[in-house]
């Protein structure tokens, strides 16, 4: 079992959501999937020097873990994953946002750790996003050809003035 679009061997093939539509992970998606699970991993590193209490690195540690998980569930294409992804991501930037500036009273390095995390949690919504609408559009298409109507045989006149419909096999 060869995977073609991810180049690896025994990975789960991506299946069809529940809309029946087939929806293939792009380089951009893996990439930037690839790139906030990297970004996760520094972020664990770095929360061992910036956190003083167990609990707090503890949470933060298994939030780091949930995200890298998920992420690699995304590059292996796994059913819903890129859509839980997606929801980390998108919530993780809308709570980063507002404590942004909180934290800009700081040392340097705790705001600069977060825009990069927004950044790349960003870009990987971003790229889903595109990736998205351009596989609905190639569905929406596809959609289109199916239901387009059928060949109709001509309406023939018959020896007794009548029209009857004519098949393609040469009635």
């Amino acid at each position: 079992m060869f995977s073609t679009r991810t180049g690896h061997r025994f990975f789960p093939q991506a299946e069809p959501d529940a809309c029946g539509s087939f929806h293939p992970n792009g380089l951009a998606i893996i990439i930037s999937t690839l790139v906030v699970c990297w970004w996760a991993l520094i972020e664990a590193a770095l929360d061992f020097v910036l956190i003083d209490s167990d609990t707090a690195l503890a949470t933060s540690i298994a939030t780091r873990l949930i995200v890298v998980v998920s992420g690699c569930a995304v590059v292996l294409e796994s059913r819903i994953a890129r859509t839980v992804f997606c929801f980390l991501c998108a919530m993780s930037v809308l709570a980063l946002a507002s404590a942004v500036a909180l934290q800009f009273n700081e040392p340097l390095l705790r705001p600069a750790v977060c825009l990069v995390d927004s950044a790349t949690k960003a870009l990987f919504l971003g790229c889903a996003f595109i990736s998205s609408t351009k596989s609905h559009a190639r569905h929406w298409r596809n959609d289109i050809l199916a239901f387009a109507p059928d060949l109709v045989s001509p309406r023939v006149r018959s020896a007794d003035k009548t029209f009857r419909q004519t098949s393609f096999k040469g009635d």
